[in-house]
């Protein structure tokens, strides 16, 4: 099986990086159009982009491992890589002193053999992407609990 994995480093503490990552109500500003289910191992997620004159997409998964502020691992359920399950995405959360933290994106499970490579370079492409974005909410977003549901 193979995989891609990239490393960033926030200037936000592993605190407001986890809830970032975690609190779906953040996930829609940075992530996706709509995110569904809250991270609970066993319990699924989706996600859908709203891609305009090509429809939606949506994909769907399960958390397998939540370890607050430490990892978060998810598997999908139909990813068109592998339709079995076996793509996952594993975060790693770092503290780098109390004002930085580092995001370590594993997105792996991919089939060997050259019939993968496009996937491997859209994975890595697209969370790399997607790293960015939530750099630039954190940034711009001091508050993040503004955004969390009031139970």
């Amino acid at each position: 099986m193979r995989e891609t994995k990239s490393v960033f480093t926030f200037d936000e503490p592993i605190e407001r990086l986890w809830s970032g990552v975690t609190v779906y109500e953040v996930l829609v500003h940075w992530l996706a159009d709509e995110v569904r289910g809250r991270p609970k191992v066993g319990g699924d997620f989706s996600w859908t982009w709203k891609l305009g004159l090509e429809g939606d997409f949506t994909t769907h998964g399960i958390y397998k491992k939540i370890e607050p502020l430490k990892e978060l691992v998810m598997e999908w359920k139909d990813h068109p890589a592998d339709p079995a399950g076996a793509i996952y995405l594993q975060l790693l959360f770092e503290p780098k002193g109390t004002a930085q933290s580092q995001l370590t994106i594993i997105n792996g499970g991919f089939p060997d053999g050259d019939g993968s490579d496009v996937w491997i370079e859209g994975a890595k492409e697209a969370w790399d992407g997607q790293a960015i974005h939530l750099k630039d909410f954190l940034k711009q977003n001091p508050d993040i609990t503004k955004f969390f549901k009031k139970t």
